[in-house]
């Protein structure tokens, strides 16, 4: 049957297709009775993904599911990257005239969620918001659970696709002329993230009067952040709903509080990772399975706070290019590092802190229940005793200074909240003292439960049946039951109300009034406490900035106290910052893989960078030594070194790095069109056009998805270009496996350095440690056979290798007489002696007869003839 005939079925069918048209793009979970119902396509998709029945009834599908258990089933629906509308019944059905009252309550989408229960404890949820215009973009990510707001504004594709994977939102807003801009909604396309163009007018300002919104001087003069901003606004106000806000001006100063938090982000003040830096360093989740094992972040995150884990984890994506700010945070670390029994108080007190962030979010959007505010006040408490502890510390002093005594809001929910409150009012969340008309109707409604009970025995000894009780249901009420065997002793102004077949109910005036008057105290009881909670929140929220200041201040004392638990554990050391070239690292570690084989296995390394003599590393060695750990563990020690923390060596003293650049383990992106080696390219490409000689490069195996002479050919180009280049490249470690590309190691600022081995009969030792000067072989064949490849193929690639070795191979010194060429001075320069074939115009005749020579038909015996001819001419 079609739908728009079902629609004339039923009233309550009308009613559903008149939300749900204004719903379209979201799962409407519609409330019927004690069950959420999904009719239609809503129906047929959550059966899908919820794994539910999907029946049927008048050929109209249906599902649906109990609303007692509806988080679960709703955070499903988000994960899989779905809207969901929440229709509730507004009246109760039993006292409504004719169809019951619904509308949307809430709006839940995977960029907007606050319900802990759907959200990462240690990461944020963002929402990005993009404009863009004449290009130029502005890109806000806004998380509403926390308040974090970060804006940049960006001028490529590439830029957007970096900022995605670095934040990683999970829903992202655009406006239409975006889809205008190839290069940016391909990679919108390509983020694998749910994404929804709105028209322009949706970004544009949207307070009234009474709600405006006051945006710091550096945006008002750039539209396209403030548009961008303006937009996850608009959104986040919408998926909220203005039915269910009590009053739009505590909304509306909750976004004034993150606008007055706001992150602008620019180049100039943090470390620029591209996406593939992110992803090739394992910074946050390891490259196997997406999870957090074996990553950087893994090996740091021993925070005890949410908002700790969730700050620690911004640090990692976003290092500092500030040496004040570097400073200011190694010499808290510092602190803490030296005083040992302090961290481990702290972490005492720290582990009985609960997200006093995200509490502070929902107290703001009245979405908090009787419980989070207890937690909340215990947490005060604990922040108060943390106070106490960092007073006696000068370095920690403003930190100290920060915990401001929220006493007053403590003592608020003490005297006012139950310690162990119900979650739903009727009783059981305001405590008794707290408001006398709520205490009076209570002892109403005590009074009237103990006039009951006095009623039961008064009524036993009228009618002289002891076994007579008065019950109490949901349906009935209250009643007054007797068995059937005492029938014959009901007086006649009882009043049945029910026949069972064990015992009759019954009722009288007395009984009906009392019920009336408990009922009536009863609702006024549930709607007080609603009213007195609304108000104590009320009363919280106008300290929500104190209380984020205190959230923000209690996770960087998390990670301080964090990273000096790390560094006496590991045997870190606080490294030098400065403002020049050098990068040296005596015995440096990777911090993941020594920890997941031992402190004690892990051979440490030292590394030394500058801008001129040790400018390129030519780094060699065969496959499985090492060449890979040593090339990421430089890029992550200064990455650790530049968000304040410890590093893994006994000295480091390093250069500050504005931009991390990495090529490493490139792999097939098939999904997109694009083999191993384009995947090389684009990261390499990247490297060219981004770098700066504040630059760290790191780039292994260059040219290895292609033949070996494309290969040699493009990295020895690109080690060219970036030794050529000096005042646009920065500092390089260039691992590879063409030992041509050794012979480089004799320009000036390009130094040759090997990973060490040794052969024991026909085994190979790899001893993992970094030596100068060119590895003499590539020890290809002793790796094919740890692998497990069978001897006999084993034994044939040595005789291959020995023939092969045995020809010669003059490409290297070739190439090296062209790279010679380019850079001699004209002055010093002599004509090559190199006779080559493609150059001398005496060999134009041999050329003409091999390009004539029709391949196709001629003979083996002619074509030896043919080579000995050619032979003899050359």
């Amino acid at each position: 049957m079609p739908e728009e005939n079902i629609t004339q079925l039923t009233p309550m069918v009308r009613q559903y297709n008149n939300i749900k048209s204004r719903h379209r793009d979201k799962i409407l979970l519609f409330r019927v009775g004690d069950f959420y119902e999904m009719f239609f396509d809503d129906a047929r998709d959550a059966a899908a993904i919820l794994n539910i029945a999907l029946t049927s009834r008048n050929d109209m599908p249906m599902a649906g599911f109990p609303h007692h258990a509806s988080l679960q089933y709703i955070h499903r629906l988000i994960s899989a990257g779905k809207k969901v509308a929440v229709c509730e019944q507004l009246e109760d059905p039993s006292k409504a005239k004719g169809l019951v009252k619904r509308d949307i309550v809430n709006i839940v989408t995977p960029g907007t969620v606050i319900d802990e229960n759907f959200l990462g404890k240690k990461q944020n949820n963002y929402l990005l918001s993009i404009f863009s215009f004449s290009g130029n973009t502005g890109l806000t990510f806004f998380d509403v659970s926390t308040g974090d707001l970060f804006s940049r504004k960006i001028e490529s594709g590439r830029l957007l696709k970096d900022e995605i994977e670095r934040f990683s939102p999970s829903e992202i807003i655009y406006n239409e002329r975006a889809k205008t801009e190839e290069a940016f909604f391909h990679e919108l396309d390509s983020s694998g993230v749910l994404h929804e163009a709105f028209p322009e007018w949706y970004f544009g300002d949207f307070s009234s009067s009474k709600e405006s919104l006051v945006f710091p001087d550096g945006l008002l003069s750039d539209p396209v952040l403030k548009k961008s901003i303006l937009g996850s606004f608009h959104y986040i106000f919408e998926t909220r709903g203005e039915s269910t806000l009590r009053d739009r001006e505590i909304f509306f100063k909750n976004l004034q509080l993150s606008l007055d938090n706001i992150h602008i982000l620019g180049s100039n003040k943090i470390v620029e990772l591209d996406d593939f830096t992110i992803r090739n360093l394992e910074l946050v989740k390891n490259m196997q399975d997406g999870g957090k094992q074996y990553s950087l972040l893994d090996v740091l995150d021993r925070t005890m706070t949410p908002m700790g884990g969730r700050l620690l984890r911004q640090w990692i994506l976003m290092p500092l290019f500030d040496a004040g700010e570097i400073y200011e945070r190694q010499n808290c670390v510092e602190a803490f590092f030296d005083n040992g029994i302090l961290v481990s108080n702290i972490r005492g007190i720290l582990e009985k802190i609960s997200d006093i962030e995200r509490l502070t979010s929902r107290i703001s959007l009245k979405r908090v229940i009787p419980k989070e505010l207890i937690s909340l006040s215990y947490s005060l408490k604990q922040a108060k005793l943390l106070k106490t502890g960092l007073s006696g510390l000068a370095v920690l002093k403003q930190l100290s200074e920060n915990l401001d005594d929220l006493g007053t809001i403590s003592s608020l929910i003490d005297s006012s909240i139950k310690e162990e409150p119900s979650s739903t009012f009727g009783g059981d969340v305001i405590k008794n003292g707290f408001n006398k008309e709520l205490d009076s109707i209570r002892n109403i409604m005590r009074e009237g439960r103990d006039f009951i009970l006095k009623l039961q025995g008064s009524e036993r000894i009228k009618t002289g049946i002891s076994s007579l009780k008065i019950k109490f249901n949901n349906i009935f009420g209250y009643f007054i039951e007797i068995s059937k065997a005492n029938i014959e002793s009901v007086p006649v102004h009882y009043i049945r109300k029910q026949s069972l077949v064990n015992a009759e109910r019954y009722t009288i005036p007395e009984l009906s009034e009392h019920e009336a008057m408990i009922n009536s105290a009863s609702e006024r009881v549930l709607k007080l406490e609603e009213e007195i909670f609304a108000r104590v929140v009320e009363k919280i929220s106008e300290s929500s900035k104190q209380l984020q200041i205190l959230a923000h201040t209690i996770a960087l004392i998390d990670i301080y106290s964090n990273f000096a638990l790390i560094a006496g554990e590991n045997s870190y050391t606080k490294p030098a910052i400065s403002s020049g070239t050098e990068f040296f690292i005596r015995e440096g570690r990777h911090p993941v893989v020594e920890k997941y084989i031992g402190k004690n296995l892990f051979v440490p390394n030292d590394a030394l960078l500058d801008d001129e003599d040790n400018r390129i590393i030519i780094l060699t060695g065969p496959n499985m030594a090492g060449k890979s750990t040593y090339l990421r563990q430089n890029a992550l020690i200064a990455l650790m070194a530049q968000i304040g923390c410890y590093v893994p060596a006994s000295e480091a003293r390093i250069g500050m790095v504005d931009k991390i650049f990495t090529r490493i383990g490139a792999s097939d992106n098939l999904s997109m069109g694009r083999s191993t080696f384009l995947v090389e390219m684009q990261e390499a490409a990247n490297i060219i056009r981004g770098s700066t000689p504040k630059s760290l490069i790191i780039m292994d195996e260059l040219g290895r998805g292609t033949s070996t002479y494309d290969g040699l050919s493009i990295a020895w180009s690109v080690i060219e270009h970036l030794h050529e280049q000096k005042l646009k490249t920065g500092r390089v470690l260039f691992a590879t496996h063409y030992h041509e590309l050794t012979r480089l190691g004799s320009k000036k600022g390009i130094r040759n350095y090997n990973i060490a081995v040794r052969e024991y009969g026909e085994e190979l030792i790899f001893l993992r440690s970094v030596v100068e000067g060119p590895s003499d072989r590539s020890y290809g064949i002793y790796v094919a056979k740890l692998a497990g490849i069978p001897q006999e193929i084993v034994e044939r690639a040595k005789i291959i290798l020995e023939t092969l070795e045995a020809e010669g191979d003059m490409a290297g010194e070739r190439i090296e007489k062209i790279f010679d060429k380019k850079y001699r001075k004209p002055e010093d320069r002599k004509e090559s002696q190199e006779i080559s074939l493609f150059t001398d115009t005496s060999y134009q005749n041999i050329i003409d007869k091999i390009m004539n020579i029709d391949i196709n038909r001629i003979t083996p015996l002619e074509a030896i003839a043919f080579l000995a001819e050619i032979k003899k001419l050359i």
